[in-house]
């Protein structure tokens, strides 16, 4: 009998081209020949990696914004910490269903903890920080930390 499988999605269109695809699909070929993967083979699915939410990030009006997609997720399990230089985000989301894991034969939905931290182009001032969520969208607001100009007059002397 010969076994068929579904075909491999296609990368994310978000996602940088990968120039060793082929070989990562020829390997991903072999790995279903000898069984599940395994992480003993030193190969990992790259559908089982930690989940990395999405986001739109830009600046206006002197302050930074963070727009995280995180569906699904209720916002008392997220995370969220501001500090001068960076944003960091941790959240679960849990499989609530109760269903056998042998009646199962396909599951495609991401359950367990995505993270993301994200560097800002300017120091900002964490005080001032600001979540809401609605419709699946974390949006972080942020002010831009002022920095009061320094300056000497400097005398010059002559001769």
């Amino acid at each position: 009998m010969t076994r068929r499988y579904l075909a491999i999605r296609p990368n994310d269109v978000s996602q940088p081209v990968n120039p060793f695809s082929f070989a990562d699909r020829m390997m991903r070929d072999m790995m279903r020949i000898f069984g599940d993967f395994s992480p003993e083979m030193g190969y990992v699915d790259p559908d089982k990696v930690l989940a990395i939410p999405r986001g739109d990030f830009y600046r206006k009006d002197g302050k930074i914004f963070a727009e995280f997609e995180i569906p699904g997720i209720d916002p008392s399990r997220v995370e969220l910490n501001v500090f001068e230089d960076r944003l960091t985000l941790k959240a679960e989301k849990a499989d609530e269903k109760t269903v056998d894991e042998n009646d199962v034969f396909r599951s495609e939905r991401y359950y367990g903890t995505v993270s993301r931290s994200i560097q800002f182009p300017v120091e900002v001032d964490p005080d001032s920080a600001k979540a809401a969520f609605k419709n699946g969208v974390l949006t972080v607001e942020v002010a831009e930390k002022v920095q009061a100009e320094k300056m000497k007059k400097v005398a010059i002397e002559g001769q």
